[in-house]
């Protein structure tokens, strides 16, 4: 297991409440995608997407196409933090996942039915798959469990955090552990 944080930031953290905090389903998007969408074949048929939810709902989350890097290093079973704000005020993990499906080429219509109110038009078309805990690290807490300081700015980035920022929690298991146990985060 790997760990990765998404700092979502504003005007974006509009999309969490799309994907992250809701399910979605598979025949929702196979109806909507054209018959042409290069994604199709996977909604339809990818085994490990559909073994992974075999009722057919999941969360999601999506990262531009300049988030390539980080997303090529993305790998089943690895832990995404979710920061849709940082700072003193409400900052945060405000809900994780679990990565359990990859899509494997570029999803940018699916993009655009997954997250309809997308500031400035941009598209999120590397998609991962996982089911949403919900809890609260505060964003100091988290800067100080990582080692990071407390200047430390992420830029509304997708980074994969480095394996020695968790050793003293032995592995990203260890803090996803942590944080079911003294966070809250549980399954919404």
């Amino acid at each position: 297991m790997q760990g990765f944080l998404m700092h979502i930031g504003h005007p974006g953290h509009v999309d969490i409440g799309y994907t992250v905090t809701r399910r979605r389903s598979i025949k929702e998007l196979l109806e909507a995608l054209p018959p042409d969408a290069p994604e199709g074949e996977f909604f339809e048929n990818d085994p490990i997407l559909r073994g992974a939810f075999p009722s057919g709902q999941f969360n999601c989350w999506g990262v531009p196409g300049l988030a390539q890097p980080a997303f090529d290093q993305t790998q089943i079973g690895d832990l995404v933090l979710f920061a849709p704000w940082i700072g003193i005020h409400d900052g945060g993990i405000h809900q994780l996942g679990v990565v359990k499906a990859l899509c494997p080429v570029r999803a940018l219509v699916a993009s655009q039915i997954l997250w309809p109110d997308t500031p400035h038009d941009r598209l999120y078309p590397l998609l991962f798959f996982f089911d949403t805990e919900a809890g609260m690290r505060p964003w100091f807490d988290f800067l100080a469990d990582m080692g990071y300081a407390e200047n430390w700015h992420p830029r509304g980035w997708y980074r994969r955090i480095a394996d020695a920022r968790f050793r003293k929690w032995s592995g990203p298991q260890g803090y996803l552990e942590f944080l079911r146990s003294k966070c809250g985060f549980r399954g919404m």
